[in-house]
């Protein structure tokens, strides 16, 4: 999750594709030094195929020390997960740790559970829609509130790797290879958004890469869309 801000600058509405935004994203906070995690990385490859469901996995650093360093593993998505600890004021991080919508957080091989808030999240009605079109490195987002009194958010990009396999010869995941699904490379701030007025950005891309447009109340707050970029 690097917050290094890009060139955002409002524009004509050019905007060829619209979606509702009424997918629910299942972020997962995992490792490769973490022996319990495989079965969570599993649950995250299913769900990334259903409809309606956006999957992130975040790879964090803390167990990098026990025999194996993750090589998707960096501080900034330790961070993240750090922000959702501190707002449920929870005692400690854990992997493997599942964020529902940033509105549930559970033990991500816990599937029963996880699938449940997914149930619940995606009988909701959309909050806001996300208009985005692509030419060439830019890309262009707009997003429109679709109902009133929704939270200041934040607006960020983030870039995945759609599938790895990872074959792990050391630490507590020694002798298996293991899939994984966006995997998140960054994660990069475009815009403020004031959750009324429509907001339109243009923002920098790198045309081979895949992306996720997130759209996140203030401080760690619910998800309140996302979308796929490309």
């Amino acid at each position: 999750m690097r917050f290094t801000k890009i060139l955002t600058v409002a524009l004509s509405l050019w905007l060829p594709t619209a979606a509702l935004a009424q997918n629910v994203v299942v972020e997962l906070f995992t490792s490769q030094g973490c022996s319990s995690c495989p079965p969570a990385d599993e649950i995250l490859r299913e769900l990334s195929v259903e409809d309606g469901v956006i999957v992130l996995g975040w790879h964090v650093d803390y167990w990098d020390y026990l025999g194996w360093k993750d090589e998707f593993s960096s501080p900034e998505n330790t961070e993240r997960q750090k922000g959702y600890r501190d707002r449920w004021n929870l005692r400690t991080l854990y992997t493997p740790q599942a964020v529902i919508n940033g509105e549930a957080q559970i033990v991500g091989s816990n599937e029963r559970k996880i699938r449940m808030y997914v149930d619940q999240f995606q009988a909701e009605t959309p909050l806001l829609e996300i208009a985005l079109s692509t030419s060439g490195d830019t890309a262009n987002i707009t997003v429109s509130a679709l109902t009133a009194r929704l939270p200041a958010a934040d607006i960020f990009l983030v870039r995945i790797i759609p599938e790895a396999t990872t074959s792990i010869p050391r630490g507590e995941n020694a002798g298996r290879t293991i899939d994984y699904v966006n995997v998140v490379e960054e994660m990069t701030w475009i815009a403020n958004w004031n959750g009324r007025t429509d907001v339109t950005v243009r923002t920098s891309i790198m045309g081979d890469s895949k992306y996720v447009v997130l759209v996140q109340a203030k401080d760690f707050g619910p998800v309140l869309g996302a979308e796929y970029l490309n």
